[in-house]
C-alpha cells in the first residue's frame, strides 16, 4: 500500500498524498451541466450494484468512510482518523464532525455502523467483509471493526469503489437491495430518477467540504458543488452523443467513438480526454449450465476465439491485447495463463469440441445493447463460436435484467458479456472478486481458487501477494472462469466551457463550473 496506518496508539489520518490543488481560476456558482452517458443506472443503491452507469451518478451523492486517492491508495473521507492495533485485528475510526445528510440529519457512528451492517447483509461484494468478527459504535464519534484474523489488504478491500460501502442514514439499515432511499452526505443530492430517461441532482447547500485538502484526489478531497444541477441523460447511440456535444446540448459525454474523436480533435469548443485501458472487455462463464459444466467444452471455446477480431469490432480499433487481469505498469501485472489467451486455433477447437461429447446444446450469450461495444463484441463472439461448432443464441437484455440473472445459475445464460472497469483500476482483489466465495458468478465450487484469493488477502508482503495473484489469474485461465477479450481505450469528451473537469473512473462533477 502506498499509505501506511499506525500500528500503535497514535492515530494517523490518511490524507491522500496525491491531492491536487485546483487552479486559481474564477469559479462561479450556477447553471446545469448535462451529461450524456451510454446507459442508465439499474439502481441508485450503490450497496447493491457494481454497475458503472450507477457509479457515474451515485458517487456525486454519497461518500465512504474510507475511499481511494488519485494514486488508488486508501484515503480517509468521512473518517477523521484511523488507528490500527498492533496485532492488525482492530481498526478504530473517528467520524468527522459537522457532516449532515441530505435530509438534515447529523452523521454519527451509528449511521456508519448501520450502513456497514446493511452492506454485510445485501452488498454485491459483501464477501469483502467476511473477515469481520464484530463491528460497534461505542460512542457517537467512534466506529470499531474487529477482524477474525489479520488481513494485510483489509484497507484496500474496504476502500474500493467497485461496490463502495457508502454511508446511509441508520434508518435505511433494514432496506432490501435496491430499496434504499437516495440520501447521502455528498455535494449533490437526488431530485429525480426516470429509469429510462435521466437522473437529476442538485447542489446540496448543507454540504461540509473536507478542509484537510486543497482539491480533488480520487473520490475524496476538498469538494465544492459550483453547479446548480446535474442532469444525467441516457444517450445510447454514439452519433447522438457526439451531436449533443457539438451543439452544446451536452456538456460532457462518457464515450466518444474513435472515428468521431479523430474528427473532433481540432474543434476548440471541445476537449477530448483519452483514458487508456478503461476496462477489460470480457465475459463471465457459467459452469453450472451444461455443457459448460465440462472443462473440455469450455477449453474448446477458449482456444478457438480470435481476440483481435473481436476487439477490432467491439472497440473500433481503440484497444490493447495482453493476458493480464491487471494493466502493464501496475504492481500486480503478470502474464500468467497467457498460453490460453488469444490462441486462435479454430481447427484444434473444432476437434476438441467434437471429442468432448458436445451434443449441440444451445449456448446463450447474455449481452448488453445499452453498451454498443459490449454488444458488438458479443455478436462477433457468437459468429466465431458457430464456426467452432456451437449452436448459439444471442440474448440481449437491459442492465436490471442482467443484474437479476447473474446470481442465478439456472437463469438460462452461458456467457454474460460485460466490461471489468474498476477491477483493474483499483487493484487485484476487485478484478477477480466475482470468482470468489459464495457469490461467484461461475456458479461452481472451486476451493483451489478460494484458497488463492485468501492467500492474496493474507500475504504479509507485496511480493507474496503478487505471487498469489499470479496463481489466481492462472487458475482463471486454466478453468475458463472468464473470457478476456482485450483492454478498451475510452475517450471522454467535454465542452471547453466546462471548467475544472479532469477525467477519472467516473466523471467527478464537484469543483467543476460553467464559464
Amino acid at each position: 500500500m502506498a499509505l501506511y496506518v499506525s500500528r500503535s496508539l497514535v492515530s494517523l489520518c490518511l490524507l491522500g498524498a496525491v491531492a491536487f490543488a485546483e487552479p486559481a481560476l474564477a469559479q462561479k456558482k450556477g447553471g446545469t451541466a448535462v451529461i450524456g452517458q451510454e446507459a442508465g443506472p439499474p439502481t441508485l443503491d450503490m450497496h447493491f450494484t457494481t454497475n458503472i452507469a450507477a457509479r457515474n451518478v451515485v458517487m456525486q451523492m454519497y461518500e465512504q468512510l474510507i475511499t481511494r486517492d488519485e494514486s488508488n491508495a486508501p484515503m480517509l473521507e468521512l473518517a477523521e482518523s484511523l488507528t490500527e492495533a498492533a496485532d492488525g485485528l482492530t481498526y478504530t475510526f473517528k467520524v468527522r464532525k459537522g457532516i449532515k445528510f441530505h435530509n438534515g440529519k447529523a452523521l454519527t457512528s451509528a449511521d456508519v455502523l448501520a450502513s456497514w451492517q446493511r452492506f454485510q447483509r445485501i452488498g454485491t461484494l459483501r464477501n469483502d467483509l467476511e473477515p469481520v468478527a464484530e463491528m460497534s459504535a461505542p460512542d457517537a464519534d467512534t466506529f470499531v471493526i474487529k477482524l477474525k484474523r489479520k488481513v494485510p489488504m483489509f484497507l484496500e478491500q474496504i476502500s474500493s469503489f467497485a461496490n463502495p460501502i457508502v454511508i446511509y442514514p441508520a434508518e435505511q439499515k433494514d432496506r432490501e437491495g435496491g430499496k434504499a432511499d437516495p440520501i447521502g452526505t455528498g455535494p449533490y443530492q437526488h431530485v429525480e430518477w426516470m429509469a429510462d430517461s435521466h437522473v437529476k441532482l442538485k447542489r446540496y447547500d448543507g454540504y461540509t467540504p473536507d478542509t484537510r485538502h486543497k482539491g480533488t484526489s480520487g473520490f475524496g478531497g476538498f469538494k465544492v458543488a459550483w453547479l446548480d444541477e446535474l442532469d444525467f441523460r441516457y444517450v445510447k447511440e454514439g452519433v447522438a452523443r457526439v451531436a449533443g456535444l457539438e451543439t452544446g446540448q451536452l456538456h460532457m459525454v462518457e464515450d466518444v467513438p474513435t472515428k468521431s474523436a479523430k474528427r473532433l480533435k481540432d474543434n476548440k469548443a471541445i476537449v477530448l480526454h483519452p483514458v487508456q485501458r478503461w476496462w477489460i472487455q470480457m465475459a463471465f462463464v457459467n459452469h453450472a449450465n451444461p455443457p459448460f459444466d465440462k472443462l473440455e467444452v469450455r477449453r474448446a471455446m477458449q482456444i478457438g476465439l480470435d481476440m483481435e477480431e473481436i476487439m477490432e469490432i467491439a472497440a473500433d480499433g481503440a484497444y490493447d491485447l495482453q493476458p493480464g487481469y491487471q494493466y502493464p505498469g501496475t504492481p500486480y501485472f503478470n502474464e500468467a495463463g497467457k498460453q490460453f489467451y488469444n490462441v486462435r486455433d479454430r481447427k484444434k477447437a473444432q476437434e476438441m469440441l467434437k471429442a468432448s461429447g458436445y451434443k449441440g446444446e444451445e449456448i446463450v450469450l447474455m449481452t448488453l445493447p445499452a453498451y454498443q461495444g459490449i454488444y458488438d463484441g458479443s455478436v462477433v463472439v457468437g459468429e466465431q463460436l458457430k464456426d467452432i461448432g456451437f449452436k448459439v443464441r444471442l440474448d440481449p437484455v437491459d442492465l436490471p435484467t442482467m443484474g437479476a440473472r447473474h446470481p442465478k445459475p439456472d437463469s438460462g445464460w452461458h456467457l454474460s458479456f460485460n466490461g471489468l472497469g474498476t477491477g483493474p483500476a483499483v487493484g487485484p482483489l476487485a478484478a477477480i472478486t466475482f470468482m470468489n466465495g459464495p457469490t461467484k458468478w461461475t456458479h461452481a465450487p472451486d476451493p483451489t481458487f478460494d484458497a488463492l484469493y485468501a492467500e492474496i488477502l493474507q500475504g504479509e508482503t507485496l511480493e507474496a501477494r503478487k505471487a498469489s495473484f499470479a496463481k489466481a489469474q492462472e487458475r482463471i485461465y486454466d478453468q475458463v472462469m472468464m473470457l478476456k477479450f482485450g483492454d478498451l481505450t475510452k475517450v471522454m469528451g467535454a465542452r471547453a466551457n466546462l471548467k475544472g473537469f479532469t477525467p477519472y473512473r467516473i466523471p467527478r462533477l464537484w469543483n467543476v463550473w460553467l464559464e
